[in-house]
This record gives structure tokens, C-alpha cells and sequence, in this order.
């Protein structure tokens, strides 16, 4: 990797060390969250895999396929869960830690691990089935369609490979800022176009086939007399519904995008997380650890729940008629999605004298807890049998909500 990069990296680490740490600062709650109780929220079961990304960058999500989990760990290891029980199917470890993914392709697992390389490997055993390098190394998981892989590296290049063999198809360069903040924007796939967000603060479409852009919407406008002042990311994955595109940047907009690439409306909203839909509304995290409520049709704002500012929340998610968020303290959360009330919170943190992971021994279920680092910062994932989440610390649970 290039000097420059590396030191803009660096930077950029900093950079989110520093607004991390200016979100932590106190604000006065607009609820007492100490008193909630976590009516009805319960853990299911919980699995170790590892050692988990810890303070280490990493946005590792786990994917689902019917009755069976996958998870991959930064250290490079990859497992298939039941998701039922939480028992291990298979166990696969890579030579280089993993950096980005997993994303699931029809019979197959793709992830990116830390020296640039696209990895494909059997959903069913784990085996690799091919390989493609990268101009880069990639934090955001990889797009998909029927032919086609789309990943988006850290230099801000987007490249196409062939999806059974691993052929670069094309590959188009957007230009990068001095400093970008959080990693990058997974791509989209929808009908002919690839749509996501870029470090310099715009969603693009770029031709599937062709990898030229059909359209770009600017959310932000870099600002300010400092670098950091003028951060303005567009790093979480946009969602498309209804062709309509609603996607937030750093320190510009949260807006719905037709799929021509007009803008339909657009409102402040700072953010570094995926909006969620639900009910009529856009919900989104913003940087301070607010959750805001939008009108998906004009984009009014309908509420707005401050009693996590400072908690450093992860992106919020639409579960049945609820939303669940997770903070980096390790809870999950559980809010109304009429009005943003906070039903429930449930710690994520196991008994501070032991673990008891499932078929373990008596003598391996005792662990030191000790400077475990049990927040999180991996998008949960919903699933029909419920909220799966993937803490810092490396535990993988599955946590259901009464109805």
C-alpha cells in the first residue's frame, strides 16, 4: 500500500478516535435508561468464536441463510452456526486476518481479508473456490447480483469480478479526500445499477455492466477550516425501496433519491450508519447517538429519542413493530417505532465470573472476562427467529423478543 494511503489511514483512525471520543461526552438523557428493565428481551443462546475485533476497526456482519448462521472473525476465521442452537457446522481459518464481509452468493461465502484478496469459499464446507485481487484492502462487504461480485477498497475504487470465477470484469476510480473517516460504503445492486456512497460525500450509480456512472447526488459539502471539520463520508450502505434511495452522509444529509438520481427530499441528519425503514419512516443513528425518526414521503422529521446521546450506537435496526440498537458498553435496545419511546434495554455483558458456552466442559466454560471489550460495533442482524449480535469481544448471540 502507498506511503500517502497509510498515513491518511492513520490519520483517519485518529480522526474517528477523536469524534468517537466527542460524542462520549455527557448529555443530559432525555429518559432514565438505568431504570429500564429488558421486559421480555432474552439471550437464546451465546458462542465464542474468538478473540472478536476488539478496539480494532471492523464492521463484520453475520449472514443467514435459512436455518444456518455464518460469521467470520478479524483474526481469519470463518464459522457455520446452527441458528437454533448456536452449535458449530463447520470451522474454516484463513492466512490473513479478514477485513471485510461476509456476504452470501448463492452456494457460496465472499469476504476480503487483510492483504487486499477476494475470497470465495463453499457456503457448505468452507473450501476456497477462488481468489481475486484487490487494488486494495476492502472494510465494507461485498455487493452481489446473479453474474457479478461489486467491491468497493479503501482507495475508492469500485471493481466488478465474475461471480463462478473471479475474473475482474471492470473497475471504475473515484477520487479519494485527504482524510475519510469509518471505511467505506458497501454497494447495492438494484435492476441495472450499482448505487452506494463515497468518501467525498456523494451516492453514485455506476452501470452494472459497463462500470461507467449513470448518475451522482451530492449529501454533503466539505466545510470548515480543518480536515476534520470537513469530513463528509457517505458511509453507510444506502437502501433502495420502492425506487426510492435513501442514504445520510457525515456531516451533510439524510435524503430519498429516486432511481433516476433526482432528489425527492433531503433533511439535516449526520450520520455514519444505514438508515432502517419501517412503518411509514426512515430512522437513522446519527453521529451523536440520537435516533431520528423521517417521513419516508417528505421527510419531515417525527420524532426524536436523546436518552442514548453519548453512547457511541451502533446503526439502528427495524425488528416486528420495535427498533433495536446496540451501544459500544454492550446493550441492546429496544424502542417503539410510533414514537421513539425506550422499552427495554438488555446487557450483553455474561456474568462476570464465568461463561457458559454451549457443548463446552465444565472445565473450559470458566473465562476471565477481564478487559474484554463485550460492545458492539457489528450491524446486528435480523433474522425470522431474531436478533442476531456479534460483540467486540467475540461472542455471537441470538437474542428474541416476547411478543
Amino acid at each position: 500500500m502507498p506511503a500517502r494511503l497509510i498515513l491518511a489511514r492513520v490519520s483517519a483512525l485518529l480522526a474517528a478516535l477523536l469524534i468517537g471520543a466527542c460524542s462520549s461526552q455527557p448529555q443530559p438523557p432525555a429518559e432514565n435508561i438505568s431504570s429500564l428493565g429488558r421486559s421480555g428481551l432474552d439471550i437464546v443462546w451465546r458462542n465464542s468464536i474468538g478473540d472478536g475485533p476488539g478496539s480494532q476497526y471492523s464492521r463484520l456482519q453475520p449472514v443467514a441463510n435459512g436455518n444456518v448462521l455464518y460469521v467470520a472473525d478479524t483474526s481469519g476465521s470463518v464459522w457455520s452456526l446452527d441458528l437454533d442452537s448456536g452449535r458449530e457446522r463447520w470451522h474454516q481459518t484463513l492466512d490473513m486476518p479478514v477485513s471485510a464481509g461476509l456476504t452470501l452468493a448463492g452456494d457460496n461465502l465472499l469476504l476480503v481479508t487483510d492483504d487486499g484478496v477476494l475470497h470465495s469459499i463453499s457456503a457448505q464446507q468452507g473450501e476456497p473456490v477462488w481468489q481475486a485481487q484487490l487494488s486494495s484492502e476492502a472494510v465494507a462487504a461485498a455487493g452481489v447480483d446473479d453474474s457479478n461480485v461489486y467491491v468497493h477498497t479503501i482507495d475508492g475504487r469500485v471493481s466488478a469480478f465474475d461471480l463462478l470465477s473471479g475474473e475482474q470484469r471492470w473497475s471504475y476510480e473515484t477520487a479519494m479526500p485527504i482524510l475519510s473517516v469509518r471505511g467505506t460504503a458497501a454497494p447495492v445492486v438494484s435492476g441495472e445499477l450499482v448505487i452506494l456512497g463515497l468518501a467525498n460525500g456523494k451516492v453514485i450509480a455506476l452501470d452494472k455492466r459497463l462500470g461507467i456512472p449513470r448518475w451522482d447526488v451530492r449529501l454533503a459539502t466539505p466545510e470548515g477550516r480543518s480536515e476534520l471539520e470537513r469530513l463528509v463520508d457517505a458511509d453507510g450502505t444506502v437502501v433502495v425501496d420502492n425506487k426510492l434511495i435513501y442514504a445520510a452522509s457525515y456531516h451533510g444529509k439524510v435524503a430519498a433519491i429516486t432511481i433516476t438520481g433526482e432528489t425527492r427530499w433531503e433533511e439535516d441528519g449526520s450520520s455514519y450508519t444505514s438508515p432502517a425503514l419501517s412503518l411509514g419512516n426512515v430512522y437513522l443513528t446519527l453521529d451523536d447517538s440520537r435516533i431520528q425518526a423521517f417521513d419516508v414521503y417528505g421527510g419531515d422529521p417525527v420524532w426524536t429519542q436523546s436518552g442514548l446521546q453519548g453512547r457511541q450506537l451502533g446503526a439502528v435496526e427495524a425488528y416486528r413493530n420495535n427498533l433495536v440498537v446496540t451501544d459500544s458498553e454492550g446493550f441492546l435496545y429496544l424502542l417503539s417505532q410510533v414514537d421513539g419511546t425506550l422499552l427495554a434495554r438488555l446487557s450483553l455483558v455474561p456474568n462476570a465470573l464465568h461463561v457458559s458456552y454451549p457443548n463446552q466442559s465444565e472445565a473450559t466454560r470458566w473465562r476471565q472476562l477481564h478487559g474484554r471489550d463485550f460492545g458492539v460495533r457489528s450491524p446486528v442482524l435480523i433474522t425470522e427467529k431474531g436478533i442476531v449480535v456479534y460483540t467486540n469481544a467475540g461472542d455471537v448471540m441470538l437474542v428474541t423478543v416476547a411478543e
